[in-house]
């Protein structure tokens, strides 16, 4: 009895370019991947992504699809995060 080709393809560890081109991905970055497990774990439901309250999740703090913890992230005024300079809050 054979395989399935499923089985086969999850058998290659690590993946190969190859290997996730047979099973039907294309070239993405990381980020666009979390965003895109982000919208189906949301069924599809985009709000639902920025009302995820999920946060112990560990794709949650990526969930925008922006990595939150680099430069372009820090609030420039002070060298604080969103989240230290409260500006997540409002505040």
């Amino acid at each position: 009895m054979s395989e399935s080709p499923r089985t086969e393809l999850a058998a290659v560890w690590p993946p190969t370019a190859a290997v996730v081109n047979a099973a039907g991905h294309k070239p993405k970055s990381p980020m666009k991947a979390v965003r895109e497990k982000c919208l189906d774990c949301c069924a599809g439901q985009v709000g639902e992504i920025r009302l995820c309250e999920a946060v112990s999740c560990p794709l949650w703090p990526f969930r925008s699809g922006t990595h939150p913890y680099t430069a372009k992230r820090q609030n420039p005024l002070h060298g604080a995060s969103d989240m230290e300079s409260g500006a997540v809050y409002g505040e």
